[in-house]
């Protein structure tokens, strides 16, 4: 993960804890406080759609998902685990869990998690289908959540100003800017800005490209009845997409879900992915 969203993601879960104290009555009034008056209990759902749309107005690299999950009773007494329903977000790669130290089991939240990495996210992920719990992706939903996401955009832009890491880093990009323009004058501002993007790019990805598990296939997924194409790849018993999701390949059901789930893969559909040598 790059270094500015690390640095962002930070500070909106530092504008998360202030809201406690520091959101105005006028949103303490709506129908969504209790959901966020006790952070980080409770706030999952909240937290990840803000932090997703957040992520997406900053123009982060990638489109930020919501990914829910819902470990059942089976799942918490053979585990050993207080997870009930449970919400975090994708974004291209990685998971980011704001509230997992909710629970009693887990004592910090989650930055980033590389997808396939068997990480907390992904141990957690894997286990819950096993005892037939259910995971579904979401897009991001803000209902009766404006307000209180305006007020946390705003809080989270005034700590990042404040940031030392946040101004380093500005400070960083603005001499690597001109240090490109007089290496390179004939550029134009968007092309030095673009090559810089590429750069910090590159350095961000390269470990979490190492740790990952390539994607072989692609493939339809259905989630409530909508049709997208997802990369995937291949395991004994099952196809996994790139967000983490499992689907039996002898039927393209959903794993934890029955024969005639609304989430499925279309087997018929799946096919290799062609090198570019």
């Amino acid at each position: 993960m790059r270094e500015e969203t690390t640095i962002r993601i930070r500070a909106f879960r530092q504008a998360l804890e202030k809201a406690v104290r520091e959101l105005p009555d006028e949103y303490r009034n709506g129908s969504r406080w209790c959901e966020l008056k006790s952070f980080p209990a409770g706030s999952c759902d909240l937290a990840s759609n803000c932090l997703a749309q957040y992520l997406k107005d900053c123009g982060e690299r990638g489109e930020p998902s919501i990914l829910f999950m819902c470990g059942n009773e089976t799942f918490r007494e053979e585990e050993n685990s207080t997870v009930h329903g449970h919400v975090i977000v994708i974004l291209d790669g990685e998971y980011i869990d704001l509230t997992l130290d909710q629970f009693d089991e887990y004592t910090d939240y989650i930055l980033a998690e590389p997808l396939e990495t068997g990480g907390v996210l992904g141990t957690l992920l894997r286990k819950i289908p096993q005892y037939e719990g259910e995971i579904e992706t979401r897009r991001i939903n803000l209902d009766r959540l404006q307000g209180i996401y305006a007020w946390l955009r705003n809080r989270a832009d005034a700590i990042l100003k404040a940031d030392p890491e946040w101004q380093g880093w500005e400070r960083s990009i603005e001499e690597a800017r001109e240090a490109a323009v007089k290496a390179f004058p004939f550029l134009s501002d968007t092309q030095i800005t673009g090559s810089e993007q590429i750069q910090a790019d590159t350095a961000s990805h390269v470990s979490a490209q190492k740790n990952r598990q390539p994607m072989t296939h692609v493939g339809v997924i259905t989630e409530c009845y909508r049709p997208r194409e997802v990369r995937l790849r291949e395991t004994g018993t099952q196809w996994v997409s790139e967000c983490g999701l499992r689907f039996r390949k002898s039927t393209g059901a959903a794993v934890g879900s029955g024969v005639w789930s609304a989430n499925r893969l279309d087997l018929k559909s799946i096919r290799k992915i062609q090198s570019e040598d």
